[in-house]
């Protein structure tokens, strides 16, 4: 404990006034966070959530931006076990890479998230999402959007990344085994990055003019990657990932057939709410799945099952409700079942 912590203590029992110290407070615990960037919409509103769920498990937080780079991403994560935190959250770029110090740091006997990302590092935990099958239904609904025939493209964050590799896999499996004639022109990683997304969408619309879809394993791409196709007056059908609040547009007007709500509010409280419990000593399973939920208008949804996709889906209104109440959801007070989901 702090000298401040206990100062206040002490002056508040001197007045006799009743304060409640949690033990996760007195112990000062640190969460570190090494995130692939800081900058784009999602990790900033991860960060936001975070620090909300900070608040409320009483830890302290340290969000650090490996900014797309591998090998500073290792050397956050060493600095992180020089500062003896309890708890370190990753957002890993390459997987195989932090097998060595992701070890160190369980050697060093502190809690390891890998965050949206499988790690196989002996003993760490990993905050994971059911990506395989939501990405095989945001196929289908982007196959079906085109009339089931045509050019589409992928854009995905980065090669080794569990994520991008886990949604990709579903994506292309699924157009390979029932839409023969639904072919994938372009696959390209983006680094989760809009602008890099628009670049990569301004050469696609350049090299094939016949394009008619997109899916994203992100949103914020999709974004960017839209944003170029309007300028050059392009529709294209599109289905994402992530349930960002500015895709609303999109689904109203159509054009954005399916996305999936993880919710970046969501993830960001959620993943620190993961790391607190853990540093407080709770059990939990190693891979843990957060739940998530199809978002489509009720005009799109209707047009899926008449091709037979049938899913339970919520609307972008009720999406905006459940991606900011992640406090109810993942708060101090649930308890710990509340963490996973069955994948």
């Amino acid at each position: 404990m702090t000298i401040a912590k206990l100062t206040r203590i002490m002056f508040a029992s001197a007045a006799g006034i009743a304060l409640y110290v949690s033990p996760a407070a007195a112990q000062d615990k640190l969460i570190g966070i090494v995130a692939i960037d800081l900058q784009s919409s999602f990790f900033v509103r991860m960060q936001e959530a975070g620090d909300k769920a900070a608040a409320d498990y009483g830890v302290t937080t340290s969000w650090q931006s490996a900014e797309g780079s591998p090998e500073k991403q290792v050397s956050l994560i060493e600095n992180f076990i020089n500062q003896k935190a309890s708890a370190i959250l990753i957002d890993p770029l390459d997987k195989n890479a932090l097998v060595p110090v992701i070890k160190k740091a369980q050697d060093a006997g502190i809690n390891v998230i890998t965050m949206g990302n499988k790690v196989e590092a002996a003993g760490n935990y990993a905050t994971l999402y059911p990506d395989y099958g939501n990405m095989a239904e945001v196929a289908r609904a982007l196959a079906h959007s085109i009339g089931g025939k045509g050019e589409v493209a992928l854009l995905i964050g980065a090669r080794g990344n569990y994520v991008s590799d886990t949604r990709e896999k579903g994506f292309t499996d699924t157009l390979a085994k029932e839409f023969p004639d639904v072919k994938v022109v372009g696959i390209q990683p983006a680094g989760w990055d809009p602008s890099k997304a628009a670049d990569v969408a301004q050469t696609w619309l350049t090299t094939y003019p016949d394009l008619k879809g997109l899916s994203c394993i992100s949103d914020t791409m999709c974004l960017g990657a839209n944003s170029v196709a309007e300028a050059a007056g392009k529709t294209l059908k599109i289905a994402g990932y992530d349930g960002d609040a500015e895709m609303a547009p999109l689904m109203e007007s159509g054009a954005m057939s399916l996305d999936v709500l993880t919710g970046a509010y969501r993830v960001g409280y959620w993943n620190v709410a993961v790391a607190a419990r853990l540093s407080n000593g709770e059990k939990l399973p190693r891979d843990l799945y957060m739940p998530t939920h199809f978002i489509a208008t009720d005009a799109s949804a209707a047009e899926l099952a008449k091709v037979g996709q049938k899913l339970t889906t919520i609307t972008p209104e009720k999406a905006k409700e459940v991606g900011v109440d992640y406090s109810n959801e993942f708060g101090p007070k649930n308890p710990t079942s509340a963490m996973s989901v069955e994948n």
